[in-house]
C-alpha cells in the first residue's frame, strides 16, 4: 500500500505531503516539508503496484507520465471521496474534458478515505498514525524519509508559502512568519498548520524509521534507497523550481536565528545543524 497526502491540490495547491506505502516493493515513504518531497514521489511512482496507496502527488506523477492506479481510482467509491470528487467537477463543469485538472480532483478527493485513520489532514499523518494504521507494514517494510537543514528550510517555506500567497492578503515578513509559528497562530492563511517534521519520522521523541536521508546529498542518498528496495536508480525530476537563490544567512539576523534554534531545536541536535552563512535558501 502507498499513501501520500495533500492540504490542497490543483492549480491553486499550497501545500503538498506524500505518504508512500508499498506493498509491491514493500517500503515506506514520509515525506517531510521544503526537501524535494515532489520530485521523490514523482520518481517513485513509476514503480508503484495497482494497489499502492499513493496520496497526494497524482498531479507530479501524472506530469512524469503515470496515471492514478487502481487503488486510487477505488479510493473515490468512498462516500466522502467520491462527493467530494463530483462537487469538484459541479464546481468546474468546463474543466471535465481537461485530464490534468481530472487527476488534481482526484487528488484532493482521494484523501478524505482516510481521515478516520490517519486525522483530519491524512496527508499531515505523523508516524504513530501510520503504525497504527498500518502495523504489520510499519513492522516489516523498509522505512525512509529525508530531513534538512532547518535553518535553510525556513526561508524556503517561508519564500513559498508567501510567493504563493502574493496578492491575497498583507506581506508577512520572514521574522515574523517565524513568530507566528511559536505563538501557533495560524491567522495569517501562510502559516502552515503542520510545520514540523519531527513527528512525521519519530515516536516517543525517537527516530521510528530505518534510513533519514538529507536534503544536503539528495541525490546520493536516494540512490541508496533505491538501491536498498531493489529499484534502478532514479532519474530525479525537478518538480517545484524557486528560481534564483541567495544565502538563506542573508534573511537572518540574532532574533530569527534565535527562533529557529527554539522552533527546530531537536532536528538541529539530532542530525548536527548548524547556520551556514555561504548556503542558499
Amino acid at each position: 500500500m502507498s499513501g501520500c497526502a495533500v492540504k490542497q491540490c490543483g492549480a491553486n495547491r499550497l501545500e503538498v505531503r506524500r505518504l508512500i506505502i508499498s506493498h509491491r516493493h514493500r517500503f515506506i515513504f514520509m515525506h517531510c516539508r521544503k526537501v524535494a518531497g515532489s520530485s521523490i514521489a514523482a520518481a517513485l511512482a513509476p514503480h508503484l503496484g495497482p494497489d499502492d496507496l499513493h496520496l497526494g502527488t497524482w498531479p507530479e506523477a501524472w506530469a512524469a507520465g503515470v496515471a492514478p492506479n487502481r487503488r486510487a481510482r477505488t479510493d473515490l467509491m468512498h462516500p466522502m471521496a467520491g462527493a467530494s470528487f463530483i462537487a469538484r467537477f459541479a464546481r468546474r463543469p468546463t474543466r471535465w474534458r481537461d485530464p490534468a485538472w481530472t487527476v488534481a480532483a482526484l487528488n484532493g478527493a482521494q484523501r478524505l478515505k482516510y481521515r478516520r485513520q490517519l486525522g483530519q489532514s491524512p496527508e499531515h499523518a505523523y508516524a504513530v498514525r501510520v503504525r497504527e494504521f498500518d502495523p504489520e507494514a510499519w513492522r516489516d517494510y523498509f522505512k525512509f524519509c529525508f530531513v534538512r537543514n532547518p535553518y535553510d528550510r525556513a526561508v524556503s517555506d517561508w519564500r513559498w508559502r508567501t510567493a504563493k500567497r502574493a496578492g491575497s492578503g498583507p506581506e508577512l515578513a520572514f521574522g515574523d512568519y517565524l513568530e507566528a509559528l511559536r505563538r501557533h497562530d495560524f491567522s495569517h492563511r501562510a502559516i502552515p498548520r503542520h510545520w514540523n517534521n519531527w513527528p512525521l519520522y519519530t515516536i516517543d521523541d525517537r527516530i521510528a524509521v530505518d534510513f533519514v536521508g538529507r536534503f544536503e546529498q539528495l541525490e546520493q542518498d536516494l540512490r541508496r534507497v533505491f538501491e536498498r528496495i531493489g529499484l534502478p536508480p532514479p532519474k530525479l525530476p525537478h518538480a517545484k523550481n524557486s528560481g534564483r537563490r541567495r544565502p538563506y544567512a542573508s534573511w537572518y539576523g540574532n532574533t530569527e536565528r534565535a527562533q529557529v534554534s527554539e522552533l527546530f531545536g531537536r532536528e538541529i541536535a539530532q542530525f548536527g545543524y548548524s547556520f551556514d552563512e555561504n548556503e542558499t535558501a
